[in-house]
């Protein structure tokens, strides 16, 4: 019994520090790893915000940067006991602004928001040598939507689901941590 009320009464105090943690004039800042819906590959990330202090009604508007590195390849056959296909590399770099509900004791962190950002990608030949095959490269100006919840562990630390839609056949899903300093 003396252990039972031990647990509820650290799992109070806990909770009583993890409150209203979207807050203005603060910065947010974490990795994500997500999951790119074009091939399945895995987007390695970092996501900042700070969060403004603006008279944006019962929200917060969050602005901020964010950047993504993926990277596939596929083979396409077999040349004399060699396989041959294409590596692609992108990489995205851009600005975000997130308008956060206030919902709740503030553990929860909903949001809705634009994206806008360069993306970067290159195409590389891998198979037999003695080929000569152009390396192009891709990309430009890409804008999205994103919408996602933070979910506050502590004060400082949150769990984040994102997912994120867009031109240039961008679409994912990202899953990370945030830290607020």
């Amino acid at each position: 019994m003396k252990k039972s009320m031990f647990i509820l009464f650290v799992l109070l105090i806990c909770a009583s520090f993890a409150s209203a943690q979207f807050v203005k004039e603060k910065n947010y800042l974490g990795p994500s790893l997500g999951l790119y819906f074009h091939g399945s590959t895995p987007i390695f990330g970092a996501n900042y915000e700070y969060a403004m202090d603006t008279d944006m009604g019962s929200g917060i508007l969050g602005i901020g940067g964010l950047f993504r590195y993926w990277s596939w390849s596929e083979d396409i056959g077999d040349y004399y006991g060699e396989t041959w296909g294409w590596s692609y590399t992108d990489i995205m770099i851009g600005a975000q602004a997130n308008y956060h509900f206030q919902v709740g004791d503030g553990k929860l962190d909903p949001w809705l928001g634009l994206t806008l950002a360069y993306d970067a990608g290159s195409v590389k030949y891998k198979g037999p040598h003695g080929y000569n095959y152009v390396s192009p490269s891709w990309g430009g100006l890409f804008l999205g939507g994103n919408g996602g919840a933070r979910y506050w562990f502590s004060e400082n630390l949150a769990g984040s689901a994102r997912i994120g839609l867009g031109s240039m056949s961008y679409s994912a899903f990202d899953i990370g941590v945030d830290f607020k300093f």
